[in-house]
């Protein structure tokens, strides 16, 4: 083998054993479960159907195109460098009861890089307080962030629900559940 292929596959393989040790660690350090497509609590269960980010216009730096507007101006945008991802949930009561849900309080969206998380900015599930049995309801969570806090990460939602939580896989950079990679 020559010196050149065999220092590719040192490089790959120190590459390799970092991303497998850091994925150990995140995981041993957060007591993470593991991350599915359908997470189940309570009688209840949910999904991520789609996650991707919305297009807005407001950049403010001298470099952008047209009117320069103050950040005041423009209620209820994300702030300067953050960008708006929109996760859509369907959660199901397979139970024939009523069971409490408070959809903008329950979820959360991680990002294994740094370990970062975020609250939803808002959602579009209403004051739904509770969910009848043999209902679903689907929605939208609004998370602001900067998009290099994502790219190249495994994403999800964590759901606490009652005494429980769950991790729900986030399709947003083209991993697979169980095939996503730290950086």
């Amino acid at each position: 083998m020559s010196l050149v292929r065999t220092r590719i596959v040192i490089v790959l393989l120190a590459a390799m054993a970092v991303t497998a040790f850091g994925i150990t660690r995140l995981f041993a350090e957060t007591g993470a479960t593991e991350v599915t497509r359908v997470g189940t609590l309570d009688g209840l269960s949910a999904e991520v159907t789609t996650a991707g980010w919305v297009e807005m216009d407001h950049d403010m730096s001298g470099n952008a195109p047209g009117y320069q507007m103050p950040p005041a101006m423009m209620p209820g945008m994300p702030d300067q460098g953050d960008q708006r991802i929109a996760v859509k949930l369907t959660v199901a009561n397979t139970t024939a009861g009523t069971r409490q849900l408070r959809a903008g309080e329950e979820f959360t969206l991680h990002s294994a890089k740094d370990g970062k998380s975020w609250t939803p900015h808002s959602h579009t599930f209403g004051e739904l307080p509770r969910l009848a049995g043999r209902n679903v309801i689907s929605g939208v969570l609004y998370f602001d962030l900067p998009p290099a806090d994502v790219a190249d990460s495994a994403t999800w939602i964590e759901w606490s629900h009652g005494d429980g939580s769950t991790r729900l896989f986030v399709p947003l950079n083209g991993a697979e559940p169980g095939h996503q990679h730290n950086p």
